[in-house]
């Protein structure tokens, strides 16, 4: 089962998601964690402050090509 990963230290967000019970973390280092534990994220949600965080967006590109990263806004 895919599922997908919310990186918010705010709201948990709600628009576009899929999954009934989606992984919500608080901050880049602990989804960098869940990442590497868990092998059915499929997709990441940046939300809150993280939305507008190119960085963190391009790092995750990146180091985890067969996930998809979105931001919500």
């Amino acid at each position: 089962m895919a599922q997908t990963l919310i990186v918010s230290h705010t709201n948990r967000p709600t628009s576009g998601l899929t999954d009934e019970d989606p992984i919500v973390v608080a901050t880049p280092l602990d989804a960098i964690v869940r990442l590497q534990r868990a092998q059915q994220i499929r997709t990441v949600v940046l939300a809150g402050p993280y939305a507008t965080n190119h960085e963190l967006a391009a790092f995750l590109g990146e180091f985890y090509p067969s996930i998809q990263v979105e931001c919500e806004r």
